[in-house]
């Protein structure tokens, strides 16, 4: 089973007012494109309620840095109590939201060292003794570019005035 080695937890933006869901979906799609990451949609539920409709997303952005290690970006968004409005030509959501993201790197993503304990175990004295510095590099690489992708949406978020 990989490992999982957690660098950001968790840090969040939080909007009340319109969002251009579409256009923030395509700016943060687009960051991804452009450094190399995969980026998939895991899970998309709404749901509506007496006082607007509720949306979970579930995205997550796959970088794989060599066959053993992938650097992962998981973003969760929620809202609530959101309508649909019109603003001009531009069709958008009113209400409260939530940006979450995480960030995370995997390694031994294909199981290679798993298939016992004495291989598992030289995987770990490898991972911690030999290419500490390997990983040290990674995990700066990675929260560098989580707080890089979360600054743009904050800052997209702020910038947008619709009138």
């Amino acid at each position: 089973m990989a490992e999982t080695d957690y660098v950001i937890s968790g840090v969040m933006i939080k909007k009340s007012g319109l969002i251009d869901l579409r256009e923030t979906y395509r700016l943060m799609k687009e960051w991804f494109f452009q450094r190399r990451y995969d980026f998939i949609e895991k899970e998309y539920n709404d749901r509506d309620f007496d006082d607007g409709k509720n949306i979970f997303i579930k995205w997550s952005s796959e970088k794989k840095v060599d066959d053993y290690t992938k650097m992962i970006i998981d973003i969760t968004f929620k809202g609530s109590k959101l309508e649909d409005v019109k603003v001009g030509n531009k069709n958008l959501l009113k209400g409260n939201v939530s940006i979450l993201f995480e960030s995370y790197v995997y390694k031994d993503y294909e199981d290679n060292w798993e298939k016992n304990p004495v291989s598992k175990f030289i995987r770990e004295v490898f991972d911690k003794f030999i290419i500490k510095q390997h990983f040290d590099k990674i995990h700066k690489d990675l929260k560098a570019e989580t707080y890089a992708i979360f600054d743009e949406v904050k800052k997209y978020l702020k910038a947008v005035k619709y009138d």
